[in-house]
């Protein structure tokens, strides 16, 4: 004991805060070393993006065809398909077998629907 009545407070070795924070170091550093950070640099991408060479012609889906927010996604591209067809999607559908021509061509079959 310190003073009369008092004791010495000393530092509690069971505290799960030094393991926390080497927990996040070591999953930062892991996810750095594989390139799948998730905030920053969208580098990979460069040039997949707006603008793209080739358009959507075919129509988009009856929205009808859908229920909840999937209508409202099939709404969204029926009335701005001039933006959707300057975006590219990236789930990697302008690869085949899909070989989509931005993210409009999701929205004129039913992949768009997930």
């Amino acid at each position: 004991m310190g003073k009369k009545g008092q004791k010495n407070k000393t530092p509690d070795k069971s505290s799960p805060l030094p393991w926390i924070i080497a927990a996040v170091v070591v999953v930062i550093a892991a996810l750095a070393i594989s390139g799948n950070l998730p905030f920053g640099g969208g580098e990979k991408e460069t040039g997949k993006s707006f603008n793209l060479t080739s358009k959507e012609t075919r129509p988009v889906l009856d929205p009808a065809m859908f229920r909840g927010q999937t209508r409202m996604a099939y709404a969204a591209a029926q009335k701005y398909p001039e933006i959707l067809n300057e975006v590219y999607c990236y789930c990697y559908c302008d690869e085949a077998p899909f070989n989509h021509a931005s993210l409009l061509s999701c929205f004129t079959e039913k992949h768009g629907a997930g």
